[in-house]
C-alpha cells in the first residue's frame, strides 16, 4: 500500500540546488510528489510511494540533501497510507 508524507526542510536549503537534487533523488527511487521553495527560506513538498521508498527519501531529506546544503531540521506531517499515488512523477513547483 502506498504512503504519503508532507515535508519541510530548514537550514541552508535555498540557492544550493536542493530542489533539483530532491527531484533527482525522488526520480531515482521512484518516489512521486513535488518540491518547492517557500518565502520563509525553507523547502517543502509531498512524497508518495511504497514504505521502503518513502523511508529512503526521508533519510535523504533529513541527512543527505544537495552537496552544498546544510540541513538544520526536516519535519514530516500528514504521514499515512493511501489507496493510490496522487501524482505522476516528481515535479518542482514555483515558490509560494
Amino acid at each position: 500500500m502506498p504512503r504519503t508524507a508532507d515535508f519541510e526542510v530548514s537550514g541552508k536549503v535555498q540557492g544550493v540546488f536542493f530542489r533539483k537534487c530532491t527531484k533527482d533523488e525522488a526520480d531515482s527511487l521512484g518516489v512521486c510528489g513535488w518540491v518547492r521553495n517557500t518565502r520563509k527560506g525553507t523547502v517543502e513538498g509531498v512524497i508518495q510511494g511504497t514504505t521502503d521508498k518513502i523511508n529512503s527519501m526521508k533519510h535523504w531529506l533529513t541527512k543527505v540533501g544537495s552537496p552544498q546544503s546544510v540541513i538544520d531540521s526536516c519535519t514530516f506531517t500528514n504521514e499515512k497510507n493511501i489507496d493510490e499515488v496522487e501524482f505522476e512523477g516528481f515535479t518542482i513547483k514555483k515558490t509560494v
